[in-house]
């Protein structure tokens, strides 16, 4: 197979499959709502937790994880193709998953699937991504923050350790699909919040609102357990 050819069906499969919204579909089969419109209005796993049933969590994250995440770059990587499209995939299968073609570019997160990618191309800046965020939460008890400060790190430790110039892309690409999902989130403007306030508390916090509570549960009835 020409290399061209090879390159097209990674990327290609990388942003198609980062693109299936299994959040969406799972919610609107198991409980007839959409996502989008309840809760955070991610499309992802956390919201299901909150809005649709605990249970119906885990088989989401693992699909975002290992399909999603781990998927693309592997798939890469046995077309032959070298770790700078094994990252391309990777990072495509990110951007397909905030910005999904099948629901009008309105997705998820993409934390999920990026630890998926970081597992097949970057463990080591992975396993301090994980202690950055994992520590941070039992400190303060929320996560968002310490998630934004572990992705602002992936690229300085990525250039201390002398990983590929490949990798270095990967981990500032990361953090850039980040910033810009949460600063644009599924809407450019929430209601009734200040500019000013908005842009802060997307970007540190990961919602709308200073309320966390109010904002996981918005727009739904509790979520069913079990």
């Amino acid at each position: 197979m020409d290399d061209s050819l090879k390159i097209a069906l990674a990327l290609g499969y990388g942003y198609l499959i980062g693109s299936v919204p299994a959040a969406y579909l799972v919610s609107r089969l198991v409980r007839g709502i959409d996502i989008r419109r309840v809760g955070s209005g991610n499309v992802g796993a956390s919201n299901v937790w909150y809005n649709v049933g605990k249970r119906w969590a885990f088989p989401i994250g693992a699909f975002d994880l290992f399909v999603q995440g781990l998927g693309p770059p592997l798939f890469a990587r046995a077309l032959g193709l070298g770790i700078e499209w094994q990252a391309a995939a990777g990072l495509l299968a990110v951007i397909g998953h905030n910005w999904p073609v099948f629901l009008r570019f309105k997705g998820g997160r993409g934390l999920t699937p990026a630890v998926g990618v970081m597992l097949a191309l970057a463990r080591l800046e992975l396993a301090v991504f994980i202690l950055v965020g994992v520590a941070g939460w039992r400190l303060t008890k929320g996560a968002p923050f310490w998630v934004l400060v572990g992705f602002g790190l992936l690229v300085p430790l990525s250039l201390y350790w002398e990983r590929p110039g490949a990798i270095v892309l990967l981990m500032g690409g990361l953090l850039m699909v980040t910033v810009i999902k949460r600063l644009t989130s599924n809407t450019l403007r929430g209601k009734g919040v200040r500019l000013r306030e908005l842009i802060v508390n997307r970007l540190l916090h990961d919602r709308d609102v200073a309320d966390r509570e109010a904002w996981l549960g918005r727009g739904a009835p509790p979520a069913k357990q079990g």
